[in-house]
């Protein structure tokens, strides 16, 4: 277990306002001065800011893009895993060697990874083509010594808004107890994620190297055979769950209840200088460099506004310096930074506008612009920048979340058809549950502590199966319609949202 961070003499003031903090933000913008305002509408397209203290580049982010790689990864790393043949202890072994990632972690076997080994975050140009990585294939030439992600996941690193882990009911994943995985735990206390997360690593493992491939009916048609180790028979696809666990319990995370903050912390996050190097020969003071690692979380290419929709959505790359490759540190659309596109082209297909990719753009490279010139009474937009930011963030968690509610009602209405896949219904509903845990991983989250709880009631810790009986399918089907119109009243989305 990981040494947590003592953090109790900090406060962090939750907004139970719903849409407050986001409209609020909007408010304070629409009525800055003109001086902040032209400022704001002087930034440059792209996130580019040239220092205070030099002609170099005041931007820099790299353990962010390094962690977006490590999640990137160890989602590639589960779903290659087959049930039976492998040492339990080595796959437990290599999935925290993503987790806990060092550069010299003895490798002893080919899963384990550390500085020498080959990441597989790929790119690909505008024409669809494979393009090389321009800082190299090891992951050690993206960043040495590196970061990982088990120092900035919730709980460890900024203390959870309500003091544990909520979401997840069951103190059981699998054969899990959770009560287990943390030592630190008493009696029936909860946990925190890095515990659901060591939970689903040590259940996968165990599968990996006890577990058969195992039977699903689907009605009178051919029975289908499941051999992957991130597969349960009740239904979790742990790839899922752990990647989208790290979307919201460290990329988000970290970006709202820390770098982003203002109520954590009296000298971090936004509250920190800004007229002297954040270290002695940095080109950067303390708040540039904030605002930076929180942009780096969102994942986006530094000319994100430069791409269409269809672009981000499909995973696309621009070459922008004309070189041949793509940078991970500037070029690439990493993390969560192509859903915000893939929503919007979502809903403008069944007739609503919203543009949560380009308000979060414009948000942060605004922002930035403002640090950069600090004019008078900046810090103000500054946080009203970053409120608007984290709130379309949140506002593509939850549109993202409904279109895998739709996704995994459909896969139950295909039952007995040769449209029902199982790995489908695992895949969908995990994505579904694990992108819906990320609402209690900010201090300014427009959504209430009621709502998110009401919203984990009828999500529930598992899918419902047509092996559970139909009742519990019929059940079910209408709490996730419940769960939508839910997320539709919270977030002002339209009832078309049922097509997402």
């Amino acid at each position: 277990m990981y040494k947590k961070l003592m953090l109790a003499s900090l406060a962090i003031t939750l907004n139970t306002n719903a849409m407050n903090s986001l409209e609020s933000a909007n408010n304070t913008l629409l009525n800055a001065p003109a001086h902040i305002k032209n400022i704001m509408n002087s930034a440059p397209a792209t996130y580019n800011y040239t220092s205070k203290f030099s002609r170099s580049s005041s931007v820099s982010y790299t353990g962010q893009a390094f962690r977006q790689v490590l999640i990137n990864d160890i989602k590639s790393y589960m779903t290659s895993l087959k049930r039976g043949g492998h040492d339990s202890v080595d796959t437990l072994t290599a999935l925290n060697s993503y987790f806990a990632y060092n550069e010299n972690t003895d490798a002893y076997i080919d899963e384990i990874i550390n500085g020498d080994s080959i990441f597989k975050v790929k790119a690909k140009g505008l024409d669809g083509q494979a393009l090389y990585i321009y800082e190299g294939d090891f992951y050690s030439d993206i960043q040495s010594p590196g970061k990982n992600l088990s120092s900035k996941i919730a709980g460890n690193d900024n203390p959870l808004r309500r003091k544990e882990l909520k979401g997840w009911s069951s103190f059981k994943v699998g054969n899990i107890d959770l009560r287990k995985v943390n030592a630190d735990n008493k009696g029936d206390s909860f946990a925190e994620p890095e515990d659901l997360v060591q939970a689903f690593f040590q259940t996968i493992s165990n599968n990996a190297e006890n577990g058969q491939a195992f039977s699903v009916k689907n009605g009178d048609l051919e029975i289908q055979r499941v051999s992957g180790a991130y597969i349960t028979e009740d239904g979790l696809d742990l790839a899922q769950l752990v990647q989208k666990t790290f979307h919201g319990a460290v990329s988000y995370s970290q970006a709202a209840g820390d770098y982003l903050a203002t109520t954590t912390s009296v000298t971090g996050g936004l509250n920190s200088g800004n007229t002297t190097p954040d270290k002695p020969g940095k080109a950067y003071t303390s708040m540039e460099h904030h605002f930076d690692e929180a942009f780096g979380y969102f994942g986006a290419a530094r000319d994100y506004n430069s791409y269409t929709d269809v672009q981000i959505a499909s995973k696309l790359s621009i070459d922008t310096n004309n070189d041949g490759e793509i940078s991970v540190l500037s070029e690439l659309n990493q993390g969560l930074s192509t859903n915000f596109s893939r929503m919007d082209l979502i809903a403008k297909n069944y007739g609503f506008e919203m543009d949560l990719s380009g308000n979060t753009m414009t948000a942060f490279i605004q922002g930035r612009q403002l640090i950069t010139k600090a004019p008078a009474d900046y810090k103000k937009y500054v946080v009203a920048l970053a409120n608007k930011a984290l709130g379309n963030w949140e506002k593509t968690l939850a549109a993202v979340t409904i279109h895998y509610i739709n996704s995994t009602i459909s896969q139950m209405d295909a039952y007995g058809t040769k449209a029902y896949l199982f790995t489908n219904h695992a895949k969908f509903w995990s994505e579904m549950k694990g992108f819906a845990l990320s609402f209690q991983f900010s201090p300014v989250s427009i959504m209430s502590d009621a709502q998110f709880d009401e919203l984990h009631t009828l999500l529930a810790d598992k899918p419902a199966l047509h092996k559970n009986g139909l009742d519990t399918v019929v059940k079910y089907k209408s709490d996730l319609t419940k769960a939508r119109e839910l997320l539709n009243s919270i977030y002002a989305f339209p009832t078309t949202s049922s097509n997402w």
